[in-house]
């Protein structure tokens, strides 16, 4: 198992595996992700490789799953966490493991190395959001450490289209 940063010439991958977990979402029933599926995601990904905030999970070489890790608070996590930058607070989205990664604990082992990767920038915490109403993800974050911090309700702000529940992982824990 190894992690890393991603690069640009991991782009049709990680694009591919985002547009992967889209499809099974909306497979599920959930449009949350629809927007990857039309290709909106694409610029934001080049950036977010750009800007050295891609995560990839390797095992043996082959690219498992991404997430964008973000020591800069964008405008979402601003406006669900009420605050600006704090030294040492990373924001965690994308989680995303591809089709053949599903079901075999990758997201879990993506998690534990995610966190090590923080504790070794000497990062105090890391945050996250999810959708109130997904259930399975709800249950996953606690069992991977992450403390449930409140529910933003819809409406909170006005992109807002769902309830959110926030979730914190302390570094020192």
């Amino acid at each position: 198992m190894n992690v890393r940063i991603g690069k640009s010439d991991d782009f049709k991958k990680l694009d591919s595996i985002q547009k992967e977990v889209a499809k099974r979402l909306n497979d599920k029933g959930s449009k949350q992700w629809n927007y990857i599926l039309d290709g909106v995601e694409e610029a934001v990904l080049a950036s977010r490789i750009e800007q050295k905030e891609v995560i990839i999970l390797e095992d043996k070489d082959e690219v498992i799953g991404l997430a964008y890790l973000y020591e800069e608070p964008i405008f979402w996590d601003e406006s669900l966490w009420g605050d600006e930058k704090i030294e040492g607070v990373y924001y965690l989205h994308k989680v995303a493991i591809n089709d053949a990664g599903k079901g075999k604990d990758y997201g879990n082992l993506f998690l534990k190395e995610i966190i090590d990767w923080v504790r070794i920038k000497e990062g105090k915490s890391i945050r996250l959001d999810c959708k109130a109403d997904i259930n399975y993800l709800n249950q996953f974050y606690p069992s991977a450490g992450f403390k449930f911090v409140t529910v933003r309700k819809s409406g909170y702000f006005k992109e807002l289209y769902s309830d959110f529940n926030l979730y914190s992982y302390s570094i020192s824990q």
